[in-house]
């Protein structure tokens, strides 16, 4: 027994040296990055409490406030490579519940992938705002390059309906949309480019560790370091799922780009976008909110599905975990670096170093394992066999007080991921991702280690990285503008129109008397229920409540006028686009859009004008609208008033609304890059 313990010790010793040195590393490793943690973690605190005392004084985001505001034409964009087993069960789960009308879903499938085509075109048959795109070249490609050919898709099918997309939303195959993910993207963009929702995993049986441990981590980055990302001034990223995009950010660099909006090759194209985005000052929010509010005033226990957020299953097993985090360690921490470098200003430099610094903290936590197992190991030893062995750490060395500073970073680093995961999942998913850390840990070091040998080995053999896609399921328990179509008008308001036809009078002192004492509510359905038929009889009683108190009143009014297109309402509409109410001021210059060249006159004036938010929401609709690509084809006239018209009109989007894509077309025409314009209309 001696001897064996003899040898023990010995051999103990002989690891000392190495391993003091692997100690002092991963000590400060472990230090510089609680240090740069904890300052997130501060002003997080500071954030919070600040806006709790004052978030009382601002209006909440409710159901009532997104449905209020009229909906943009919305692209749902989706790249599949042998997603087969889950397309149909997401696009006809998508198809069901998003609380959504105006939206399309473009599908990017291969020519050498029958599978995934037969189903997708299952499901287009049913929902025929499902529509297949069959990419040129033969699979995998990459997904930025699926998603290129998705975009020219849309910008063919524009060309060919008329219609005019203005938001973007990208998903997975597997994802579960949100109900209401639609409707907040529609109430934060055009104010925001770059709108990003939450993603929360599944909650699973607690057995599956692996898949835990993306929910561990997305809980703590989804509810607290990518808000300060944005509070900070840094850059949100895309997470590639429920990121929603202004249609001109795409446009704008499909034109800088020849098309190529995603980096072709790169596999976190998603990321890399978000990231330059914001360098090109482009704003971007990440929205972490909870609907419907609860109305019965009772309280409950709140559920995964209550945050509006993206919700998918992730791998289970180990193998699948490390090849997908492969392809994430990639593209976020090596090929950003290749591409863009540390570009920007500090805060967003602060952002990448948090991201890239992975490169150093995933194998310190791997290997600071070995040194805590050494560590309990020569202490055992020590205090029970062979007590003449010298102290492993001595009280006020610089190893004492790394180790020190380690072990209260590590606490502070369990609790508060502890608290964000109940805050999603509960108690007791969050009293398990602390031992989770552990095997989280373990799959981040063998991701890491197989995206450097994957990385190295394609640059020096100078080839392509291609899509290594993560094999997906699918949760079996998950199973023409707004108001601008005749049909649901005239299902909503027949009886409306048989009264229209019996006495007009009577349909004339019912809506006044409505308006006159009923409540906010009935006030609304009253404005909602003006169809073309009774449009031309109460118009004139409409426009007494244009200016009504309650911002309620006054967003319905404007949508009405959008759907009526009646001009003599474009004085109202001019007013209330400098309303206080951002969904009011929004729906006045959306209608003002529909009134066709004198409603660009209009918004021109407005754009014009000293209200700074008046001005930014009229920008926006003369970037989306028709009007855009109307004045654009201008300079390819061989009419010189048609030419000067076009440029008057892109010149004022230029000085007046900071029009990046009016400058970058400016420019191609000054430099008689007639090709380039041509390119960007579809000619």
């Amino acid at each position: 027994m001696n001897d064996t313990i003899y040898a023990l010790a010995r051999t103990a010793l002989a690891l000392y040296p190495y391993l003091y040195a692997l100690a002092v590393i991963v000590g400060v490793v472990f230090t510089v990055s609680g240090f740069t943690d904890i300052i997130f973690d501060i002003y997080f605190i500071f954030r919070s409490v600040r806006r709790f005392f004052l978030s009382k004084n601002w209006p909440k985001l409710t159901l009532e406030r997104l449905e209020a505001r009229e909906q943009q034409k919305i692209a749902l964009i989706i790249a599949c490579w042998h997603e087969e087993a889950v397309i149909a069960k997401t696009l006809t789960n998508a198809c069901e519940s998003i609380h959504y009308r105006n939206y399309d879903i473009f599908i990017g499938t291969y020519p050498n992938d029958p599978d995934t085509q037969r189903e997708v075109d299952k499901v287009a048959k049913i929902y025929p705002q499902v529509h297949k795109v069959v990419t040129a070249d033969d699979g995998p490609t990459n997904k930025a390059s699926n998603l290129n050919q998705v975009f020219e898709a849309i910008e063919d099918y524009e060309r060919k309906t008329g219609l005019q997309y203005e938001i973007i939303i990208m998903h997975d195959s597997e994802d579960v949309i949100h109900p209401y993910e639609f409707l907040v993207s529609n109430y934060l963009i055009p104010r925001m480019d770059l709108v990003q929702v939450p993603v929360f995993p599944m909650a699973v049986p607690s057995k599956h560790w692996t898949h835990w441990t993306y929910a561990d981590e997305f809980a703590e980055n989804h509810t607290k370091l990518l808000l300060v990302r944005e509070y900070i001034g840094g850059f949100v990223p895309s997470a590639g799922v429920g990121t929603s995009f202004t249609k001109r950010a795409f446009e704008l660099f499909a034109l800088e780009n020849e098309k190529k909006i995603f980096t072709p090759g790169s596999l976190t194209e998603d990321y890399e976008l978000g990231l330059r985005m914001n360098l090109r000052g482009y704003k971007a929010a990440f929205v972490l909110i909870h609907l419907p509010p609860e109305s019965d005033g009772k309280k409950r226990k709140r559920l995964v599905s209550d945050w509006v957020a993206t919700r998918a299953f992730f791998p289970l097993e180990f193998k699948r975990a490390v090849r997908q985090k492969t392809r994430w360690n990639i593209g976020i921490v090596l090929q950003s670096w290749q591409n863009i470098g540390w570009a920007g200003n500090a805060t967003i430099r602060w952002n990448l170093f948090q991201d890239r610094k992975a490169l150093f903290t995933t194998p310190a936590n791997f290997f600071g394992y070995f040194v805590f197992a050494y560590f309990i190991f020569y202490q055992i030893l020590r205090a029970y066999f062979a007590e003449y062995m010298p102290p492993l750490i001595v009280k006020g060395t610089f190893l004492w007080y790394l180790t020190v500073i380690s072990t209260f970073f590590m606490i502070w680093r369990s609790i508060n991921r502890a608290y964000a995961v109940a805050k999603i999942y509960g108690l007791w998913a969050s009293i398990l991702s602390i031992p989770r850390s552990i095997w989280g840990n373990v799959i981040n070091f063998f991701a890491l280690s197989r995206a450097i040998i994957q990385y190295a080995t394609s640059r020096l053999r100078k080839q392509q990285m291609h899509w290594d896609k993560t094999d997906h399921e699918f949760p079996s328990e998950v199973i023409e503008e707004e108001r601008t179509s005749q049909d649901l008008r005239s299902n909503m308001f027949e009886s409306e129109t048989q009264k229209t036809e019996i006495d007009r009078d009577t349909i004339v002192k019912d809506f006044n008397q409505v308006m006159e004492t009923g409540n906010i509510t009935e006030k609304v359905t009253a404005i909602k229920k003006i169809d073309r038929a009774t449009g031309s009889i109460l118009f004139t009683y409409l426009v007494k409540y244009y200016n009504d108190p309650d911002w309620q009143v006054r967003g319905e009014f404007c949508r009405t006028c959008s759907y009526l297109r009646y001009a003599q309402a474009i004085p109202y509409l001019h007013e209330l686009a400098s309303d206080s109410d951002w969904t009011v001021r929004s729906n006045a210059v959306r209608a003002l859009g529909k009134m066709g060249e004198i409603g660009e006159v209009e918004l021109l004036d407005i754009l014009r004008g000293d209200d700074h938010y008046a001005s930014e929401a009229a920008q926006v609709i003369l970037e989306h609208q028709a009007f855009f690509k109307q004045n654009v084809r201008r300079l390819l006239s061989s009419d010189k008033q048609e030419i000067k018209r076009g440029l008057s009109f892109l010149e004022d989007l230029r000085s007046y609304g900071k029009s990046k894509l009016a400058e970058q077309l400016l420019n191609l025409y000054r430099e008689g890059n007639v090709k380039e314009i041509q390119v960007f209309l579809g000619d």
